[in-house]
């Protein structure tokens, strides 16, 4: 025991980490050494190199990206609907899995817990669980088997959202249709690089970001088992957008078509200064997206699709690649509690760099993307803040007047208040 924390406190004083010696000093032996184990196996190298980075910038010249425009879906006859047949018979031959990304917090919106767990409405039952749940079930009903589904959590979203899958009615999924996997989490660094503490004997540590769902479903095994099943497509989705729709037979379809690695969808931006990443290819013809934070000063005005972060991919390629590949790590600056000997720091500024992976990091890399143009008033209703724009409010105002274009397009009147249900209307076959 007394070599293995003479090692643990060799590499953590190689990587500038001797504070964290210091104090394990401080601490019972017996927590020392569990402390300093912990500390030492996280990945030090990548973590105090990517602070020395400069600051992730677009590439120098960046082209919009080819892909299947909305004008052209609309404008050439019986392509949505040849497609969705495609696309329909990879669901039925159950060879999709879905991804819901939901490691946030509601905090924003004023809930403690998951975002999740936000209730959309109109009554108490309506929470964007549910809404997803229910989408997935429909879908499954249409095309005769039910579609698996793995959950994306957080540390501080686990718990209840794995009562929430896999408890109760499980949102009214079947049993063992569900499978919960947690993030990673990394420490966060001071601007030195040092890392701080959360409390006596425990690093501070923050969420690897949602391009921490490759290890996360790599090493829970989820890949392996969905590969041995007959998987071959994994769409992601995220939870605070509850017009989402991953398991669109269209895109799905097109993915068949275009023999491609991974196919992605994109609505025009609402405005140039819209905060979403947006599609571009590099000189080598390259399709990634660029988050608006990395853009040129004027703003790369020829970049007009925006990511609404609805993805297919191979699951074969994921496969073969996740276990070779570690994309780069983000850094963001924020302020940080942090507990010091001398009590709780509660900082004015930014203090601290919260360290994180993309998960379209993934993009450059593939031997193919294609860009799937959706139209936004029928996919895109994001929950991000608590008022304003992308708000709880303005989402149900974008939904309400797409439940009532599906019972237009139905012949039926929609009850009020409108409630954000699976219609038939709204079903894969759409077109």
């Amino acid at each position: 025991m007394a070599g293995d924390r003479a090692g643990y406190e060799e590499r953590l004083a190689t990587h500038g980490q001797e504070h964290l010696v210091e104090h394990a000093r401080t601490l019972p032996d017996e927590a020392a050494v569990a402390f300093l184990a912990d500390a030492a196996q996280r990945p030090w190298e990548e973590l105090v190199e990517a602070l020395r980075e400069k600051p992730a910038v677009a590439p120098a010249v960046l082209r919009p990206p080819a892909g299947l425009t909305w004008k052209r879906q609309t404008g050439e006859g019986g392509l949505r609907a040849r497609l969705a047949r495609t696309g329909l018979g990879l669901l039925a031959g159950g060879r999709v899995g879905a991804v819901l990304l939901a490691g946030g917090e509601g905090s924003r919106l004023g809930i403690s817990g998951p975002k999740g767990d936000v209730v959309f409405g109109p009554s108490a039952d309506r929470t964007l669980y549910r809404i997803h749940a229910e989408r997935l079930t429909h879908v499954g009903r249409v095309v005769g088997r039910s579609i698996p589904l793995a959950v994306l959590t957080s540390a501080t979203t686990h718990e209840a959202t794995s009562e929430r899958f896999l408890t109760g009615d499980r949102l009214g999924l079947e049993a063992d249709q569900a499978t919960v996997v947690e993030q990673g989490r990394l420490p966060v660094l001071d601007a030195d690089g040092r890392a701080l503490l959360a409390g006596p004997g425990e690093l501070l540590l923050a969420p690897d970001g949602h391009g921490g769902l490759w290890p996360a479903l790599h090493d829970s095994g989820v890949l392996e088992r969905w590969g041995h099943a007959g998987i071959d497509v994994v769409v992601t989705f995220q939870v605070d957008n509850p017009l989402a729709r991953p398991l669109d037979p269209v895109m799905l379809g097109w993915m068949v078509e275009r023999r491609a690695t991974i196919v992605t969808k994109a609505v025009a931006k609402a405005s140039p200064d819209e905060r979403v990443g947006v599609y571009a290819r590099d000189l080598e013809g390259r399709t990634r997206i660029v988050e608006y934070s990395e853009l040129p000063p004027d703003g790369a005005p020829d970049l007009k699709l925006g990511s609404i972060a609805v993805h297919a991919f191979s699951l074969a390629w994921l496969r073969a690649t996740l276990p070779h590949w570690r994309g780069p790590l983000h850094r963001a600056h924020k302020k940080v509690a942090a507990w010091t000997p001398q009590g709780v720091v509660q900082p004015d500024a930014p203090n601290a760099y919260k360290l994180e992976r993309f998960l379209f990091d993934l993009f450059p890399d593939a031997p193919r993307v294609e860009v799937h143009e959706v139209a936004r008033e029928r996919e895109f209703a994001p929950v991000k803040n608590a008022t304003g724009v992308d708000s709880l409010e303005s989402s149900r105002l974008l939904v309400e007047r797409e439940v009532l274009r599906w019972h237009h397009l139905a012949g039926t009147e929609a009850p009020r208040p409108v409630r954000l249900a699976p219609l038939e209307r709204d079903a894969p076959l759409e077109s």
